[in-house]
Order: C-alpha cells, then structure tokens, then sequence
C-alpha cells in the first residue's frame, strides 16, 4: 500500500498507476464497475473514490426530488420558499417501500466497503486476506444492482470539488483527524459528511481516528435535508454512548452549509458542545457564521500540496519522469498565475537545473485527486499536437511544459479560426462520449439549464413559474448534441498561445468536471466559448464555416459563458448584445441600405430592453427594421448609447448610421465614417467632469463614452451616481457647468454639453448620409419613448411613442401607441408600410426550422413588455406543443 499512500501526498515512495478516465460522470453501475476492476487491480485509492461515489449516487437518490419541489423553493426564493422546501422533505421520506428498503440496504453493504477502502488508504495495508473479503464484498455490489429501482441505475455522480478542484488531498483529512482526536479522546464520534465533498472527506477522517485509536463512524447530509434513518440511528447511538460529533465539507465560503449542518445535529439530539467543526480553509480565518461552533481549522497554509511544491520533492518527481537527473529546482516568481488558496488549484512555474547543465521550466499545477487527477492524462493523450506537452501525474500533480507569457493570444484573428475549430473537431473525434449526461442533471446547472435560466428572464416574474414546464424542455432540445463528447470548457482567447507559429492549447482539463464548470457534452461548446459576443463579425464566420453548426446552439452557449457563475447576469452586456444582435441579423438578413428616407429609432426602451439583463434587440425588432430596409427606407438608430455600440449595431444589423450619445457625434456605416457634433470645448468640459467623476468615491465611468459622459455607482449592479459624488463633480467646473445637461437614467447618470441634442445629431446625420431621393422627406418617422426624443420628433414628418413613454412625451402631443416597446416600433411600421413587417412579399421572411422558430418565439418574449407576457407564455407553449419532436 506505500504506492497508494504516495500518490495521495502521504509519506511513502513511489507512485502508483491507476485508471485514466476520459468521461469523469458516470452512473451507478459504471461506478460499481470500476470500483470492482480497481479493487482487483490493487488500485485503493481509486477504488475507494469509486465506492464513496457509489454511495453518493444512493444517498442522494433515497432524498430525492421528484417534484423538483426543492428547485422551485430555490427559484422562487421568499415566503414561498419555506412550504416548498416543508414539503420536499415529507414526499422524498414518503412511500418507503419494498424498493426503497432494497436500496437503504445496499447502500449500507457500500458504504461498509467504502469504510474499509478508507481504512486501507489512511492505514496499514490490507494482507491477501482482507483483500478476497473486499473483492467478494464488492461483487457483492454488482450483484445487488439489478434489485435497485431502475431510476438508480441511471443516476449520475457528483464530482467532489475538494479531490477535483480545490486541491485538498486525503492528507489533509489525515491532519483534520490528527488535530481534532485530542479533544475525542476515548469517545465514539459521528462524522458527518456534507455531500457532495463530505462524502468523501467524512469517511477518510473517520478512517484516520480509527487509525490513531478512537471509535469512528461515518455518515452524511445534504444541507437542506433530514438525516437517513441509518444516520439519525447512529448519531442516537454515539450520543447515547457519551460520544460527539464533527462535521467536514469543502473549504467554504460564507459558512452556511456547515452552520445547517450543525444545527441539523442539534436538532437531533446532539448539544452544541458536542459538535465540532473541521474546515479547511482558503485563508486564515473562517467565516463569522461559524462563530458559534467549535472548530479545528486548516489554513491553506497548512495544505499537504505545498510540501509537494517544494524543490526536492518537484526535482525527484521530474528526474522520475524525464529519466535524467535534476540537480536543482527553483520557483519563477511573475511566470505565470500561482492560484490556490481560492476555488481553483495551485499553479507554479519552477525552473529546474539538468545535471547535464541544461535549464527547463515547467508548470506544475493540482489536477485532483487518483483518477479524477488522470483525467488530465487522458487530454493530453487524445489532443497531444494541440496542447502543451504534458510530462506526467504524480501525487495530484500534472506537469506541463511552461509557454512564455509573451506568446499568449492577444486577439481573434480570422486566420487563427481554422485552428481553434480544428483543436475543437479533434477533441470531440478523440473523445467520444456514450451518451450526453448532461441532459439528466437537472438542478446541477448543467450549461443547458444555465440557458433556460438565462431565458426564463425575458419572462419577467412569469419565468421562474416556466423554468419547469417550458423552458427547461425548449433549452434541453435546442441544445440537444447530435454527437456528444468530453469537451474542454475553457476555449477562451486567454487559454491560447502561439508557439513557433502554431497555437497552442493550456488548461486544456481545468474546467471540465471541475466545481465552476457547466456540464456540457457538446463540441459546439468549445467552439462557442472562444471569443462569444466577439467583436470582430468577420472572426465569428469564419469560426462557425470552419465547424458547421445550427446558430441557435451557438448563441446560447456564448451567451452561457457570457454568463457569470455565481449572479447568473452577462460578465460583458455589450458581447452579450452582440450575440444577440449577430444571431438575429443572420436569421431576418436585412437588404444592403438604400438612398430613401430616413426612419429615426431610439434603442433603449424601443427597439431593445435590458429584459434579459443586457441589451437585447427582439426578433420583432429586427423585422421592423428589415421590413423598412426592403420597402426602400433607411432605419437609423437616435440613441444616448456610445458610437462604438452605435457602430456595432449598424455593422451587424445593416444601418445605414445612426446618431450616438445624445446627438454629440454621427456615424455613416458605408463610408466607416463619424463626425463629432459636439463642439470642441464642450468636449474638453466634459473631459475635465469625467476626471473629476472618477475621483468620486462610489462611481465608475464607462470608457467608451468620448463624447459625453456616462457613469455608474460602484457595487453591485448597475445604477445612477450618488447624487453627492455629481453634484460635486459638477461643482468642480464652476460657472461653466451651465454648459452641461444632465440626463438621470435608471441605470446610470449621462452628461452631455447643452448645445446637443438628438435633433441636431439627426439632422448632422441627414447631412452626412445625403437627403433622400426626388422629394420623399428627410427623416420619414421616428419613434422615441423618453424627453430626450422630443427633439429629435421636431425633424421628423410623424413621430409615435410606444406605450411605456415618460410623462414629458405624453405630455408633448406626440401620438402614444397602444403597444409597449418593440411592439410599438411594429406598430408604427405598419402605419408608414400599410401593413404589418413581414406581411408582404417583398418583405416577408424566408420560413425557418423548427428550432430557430422556438429560440425566435422565446426571444420574442419581452416584444410588449409586461402586458404582452401572458401573450409571450401562451406562444412558447404553442410552439412546444406543435413540435414534440422537432427536426434539427
């Protein structure tokens, strides 16, 4: 057992082989199966992780839910949350029958296996006999599967973030135990495990305590539900006994799953001095919601991967797997990132000395733990000419080449496409997977389930009652792979190195079946995950001709990592726009501008909202606009927003130009050319107000803005500036603030010079792009919603408001449509056109599939804001019910 001991960073010598898995999920049965294969191969470790996840998958199935009761609680959080969860807890207790008792009986004859795995791991070797109990033990197992509910059979593991991505290591259970067994001494302990890290980590302390004497049992908890009848028995016994009890997890974050954890003991029986809580830790301290438990702590510190990390260990490691002698090894400080003590790995970059003299970098990272570390084997092997060489796994270690930093991708080139869809294609022909798992996981944020949540919010307070019903089915089918695989998970251009002038891949296993990752098993993925809502339009083709695939897969997985983990809202809303807007603009393709009249449209509140959290322009939208360019006008947009937005929207949606920041400056797309209206004093006022702004405590400024200023409180989400930090930002310029307009929005504070506005920019656009042809009118119609339009409806031969306008437009005469938002643009372009967008030939739309017609009727949800919701529900559930199953 030295080997196994060795390769988990406990002292010994050696290291020993053990599987290399492409495919980390997996279900019951093919854990049980390479449980039984490791355990006759000698292989303990691994063995011991499958039978911990063994029992994982049977813990969790027994405190199902069926209902996704417990999903609707987190969905809808608040007063609704409390019976919601009551209730989860009284059906997944319900209906113990014979199955169920068949099920509680094979997971105890596991996690007995799992226990003595444990004690071999942490402990003396088991002699020849031990193991022949073991290997029947575990056929056993296999055996006992066909008498488990079909619906156990196929569920799937949870990887443990503490062995996959955290970098902890069996030794550091090994050293909670140490520290904690003083204060247990001659007493039984319950250690309670919380799923999914505990499950692993619970049994390998309680193995430890054994070793060093004391009575130890393992069990475990997921935070939200009761104990097992076994574990509330046990804890019975413990306590009855005089025992204690300690709870471990993953090093946390606020606290708060340990902290239910303790109370869900409490609650049973347990006194509060009884409890102990062993947590490792990222930092130094643990979190205040702790405060009132005791604890026996583990700074990162203190972690076993840094005597790993130490020169002459990393020199004996890399003698091992070079076959030549290391002399010497040192760490290259500003090399590369360092990681760890957070929730990813460790990372050095150390240089080591050759005894022939010779001087190489390398990159030693964490991977995980036994098979879990392999995985990054398995990369390596299946796409070697596309990632850095990768030397070997040892200890839960990779070791890679070092790529200098200098050689890192800057940008999307449209010649480097080619490639990244190669890396992206010989991936997935390299590894294939059986089947898409990710399909089943609801409730794990799987990336599907990422889009229907990201979706669900163009439906307003109506969306999180569709997750279930509809959306989550719309999401899984339009993301449905035709041919799945084990893709990478982190394409991005900041993963991505030129060598010798070929690309080259780095982090290539890092996201993949880690605890930040979005389970996915579709190519498509990968490729949109290389620059999503990029920039560059011309990048973006020439990426999805080099691997074909259907748009709407496309834009949901850019969107999916446009997306931030943890808030669910857009990282970069204007990428997140970009996508939006290129998808659409590919779908309802709008003819090349004419010379007719113009049409003046404002964006916010018009065009597009920030239904979904960004910017989004809707399919309604769009063929407004469509319907205008193929009827002989020319729609431009009159907006506050920046010139570059106001550039990318002309550049994806085929405009003419359009009037940006108030009116401060024009843009003409087909000459690549804008004007600045705004005077040239003015501008330097408005420099010198930027300035004084971004001293301002709790605001930030937008970069982009060059003609006005646009600005935004500090924190969480977006907002206007505190009215203090303008005021005396506005104070600072003295008499000459009067040359300065301040526009208040809902989500920010926009300045522009006084002399400007949306009607002299439109009427400096008019100029730029030509009058139109013979005597049509120069702006033919515009349609604004707040008091900043007025100006710009005083160019224009008719104006309309659609029904969400502000008081100053009612105010001012202009005709307030009966249609919100985007809803009112169509309604106005049906009064210019005589009929509807797209009702005529000329104008109509080719017909679309299936899946573009349910991904076009869900981006339409927010068409009519929320009066038209109801409406929106109505045709998602029409168009699913018309489809069941849709040809792709």
């Amino acid at each position: 057992m030295a080997e196994v001991v060795r390769d988990v960073g406990l002292p010994g010598a050696g290291a020993a082989e053990g599987p290399v898995v492409a495919d980390l999920l997996a279900d019951l049965r093919e854990v049980c199966e390479r449980l039984a294969t490791c355990v006759r191969l000698g292989h303990l470790l691994d063995a011991f992780l499958f039978a911990a996840g063994a029992v994982q998958i049977v813990e969790d199935h027994l405190q199902r839910d069926p209902l996704s009761l417990r999903r609707s609680a987190k969905y809808l959080g608040g007063p609704a949350a409390l019976p919601l969860s009551a209730a989860a807890a009284v059906v997944g207790v319900a209906g113990r029958g014979p199955a169920t008792r068949r099920a509680l009986a094979w997971c105890a004859g596991a996690a007995a296996v799992r226990d003595l795995l444990a004690d071999a791991v942490v402990g003396d070797p088991p002699d020849e006999e031990s193991l022949r109990r073991l290997r029947h033990r575990t056929g056993l197992l296999l055996d006992g599967l066909d008498g488990l509910p079909a619906a156990v059979d196929g569920e799937v593991l949870r990887l443990p973030a503490c062995f996959r991505g955290h970098g902890l290591l069996p030794a550091d259970a090994v050293r909670l135990a140490a520290d904690y067994a003083p204060s247990v001494e001659g007493r039984e302990v319950l250690v309670l495990g919380v799923r999914t890290s505990g499950s692993y980590l619970g049994p390998l302390v309680a193995a430890a305590l054994r070793a060093s004497g004391s009575r130890a049992r393992a069990a475990s908890t997921r935070p939200g539900q009761p104990l097992l009848p076994a574990d509330a028995r046990a804890l019975a016994e413990v306590l009855a006994g005089g025992g204690a009890a300690a709870v471990v997890d993953d090093p946390p974050n606020t606290g708060g799953s340990l902290r239910d954890s303790a109370q869900l003991l409490e609650a049973h029986g347990a006194p509060a001095e009884a409890i102990t809580l062993l947590v490792p830790l990222f930092g130094e301290a643990a979190p205040s919601a702790l405060s009132a438990y005791r604890r026996v702590e583990l700074p990162f510190r203190r972690w076993a991967v840094h005597a790993l990390l130490e020169p002459d260990s990393v020199a004996k490691v890399l003698a091992s797997l070079w076959g030549e002698a290391v002399s010497a090894v040192e760490r290259v400080d500003g090399a590369g990132r360092d990681g760890g003590g957070g929730r990813h790995h460790l990372t050095r970059v150390l240089q080591a000395e050759l005894g022939s003299g010779r001087r190489r970098r390398v990159v030693v990272s964490g991977a995980g733990v036994g098979y879990l570390g392999r995985y990054s084997l398995a990369v390596a092997a299946a796409v070697p000419r596309h990632v850095a060489t990768t030397y070997g796994f040892r200890d839960g270690l990779v070791y890679r080449e070092w790529l200098p930093g200098a050689a890192r991708v800057p940008a999307a080139r449209v010649a480097d496409a080619a490639d990244y869809a190669r890396y992206v294609a010989d991936r997935a022909a390299a590894m294939p997977a059986v089947r898409d798992r990710a399909a089943g996981l609801a409730g794990r944020e799987p990336a599907w389930e990422q889009a229907s949540r990201l979706l669900q919010r163009g439906y307003g307070r109506f969306g999180v009652g569709l997750r279930l019903p509809l959306l989550d089915p719309a999401a899984r089918r339009l993301l449905r792979s035709p041919r799945p695989s084990v893709v990478d998970g982190a394409t991005g251009l900041d993963t991505w190195f030129r060598v010798d002038g070929a690309l080259r891949k780095v982090r290539a296993d890092d996201l993949a079946f880690g605890n930040l990752d979005h389970a996915c098993y579709d190519a498509v993925y990968d490729l949109a995950g290389v620059d999503p809502g990029s920039a560059d339009g011309a990048f973006v083709d020439a990426l999805r001709a080099a691997h074909p695939s259907d748009p709407e897969r496309f834009l949901l997985y850019e969107l999916v990592h446009l997306q931030d983990s943890f808030t669910g809202w857009s990282r970069d809303r204007r990428a997140s726009a970009r996508a939006v807007q290129r998808y659409l603009a590919g779908i309802l393709p709008a003819p090349e501008p004419s010379a007719g009249p113009l049409c003046a449209l404002d964006i916010d509140g018009v065009l597009e909202s920030l239904a979904y959290g960004f910017p989004v322009i809707t399919p309604t939208a769009v063929l407004a606009l469509r319907a205008l360019a193929h009827h002989g006008f020319r729609p431009v947009p009159v907006t506050g927003r920046s010139l570059e937005e106001v550039r990318d929207r002309c550049a994806t949606l085929g405009l003419a130009g359009g009037v940006a920041e108030y009116g401060s400056v024009v843009h003409d797309q087909a000459r690549g050319v804008s004007v600045q209206v705004v005077g040239d004093a003015d501008r330097a006022l408005l420099d010198r107000l930027r300035a004084a702004l971004s001293r301002a405590p709790g605001t930030r400024i937008d970069e982009d803005y060059r003609y006005s200023v646009r600005a935004y409180r500090t924190g969480d989400g977006w907002g206007p500036v505190p009215a203090e930090a303008l005021e005396g930002a506005l104070a600072s310029l003295g008499e000459d603030r009067r040359r300065l307009r301040v526009v208040p929005g809902r989500y920010q504070t926009d300045v522009v010079a006084a002399a400007v506005d949306k009607g002299r920019g439109l009427r400096a656009l008019v100029e730029l792009l030509g009058r139109a042809e013979d005597s049509a009118p120069a702006v033919r119609f515009a349609v604004g919603d707040t008091g900043s339009d007025l100006p710009m409806f005083a160019v224009a031969e008719q104006a309309w408001a659609p029904a969400n306008a502000d008081d100053a437009v009612r105010g001012s005469g202009v005709t307030v449509l009966r249609q919100a938002y985007a809803a009112g643009v169509d309604a106005a372009v049906a009064r210019v056109l005589g009929h509807r967008p797209g009702g005529c030939p000329a104008c109509r739309p080719a017909r679309h599939r299936a899946g573009t017609r349910l991904l076009l009727t869900i981006l339409d949800a927010p068409r009519a804001g929320r009066a038209g919701l109801p409406a929106a529900t109505l045709r998602l559930a029409a168009e699913l019910a018309a489809r069941r199953h849709p040809g792709r």
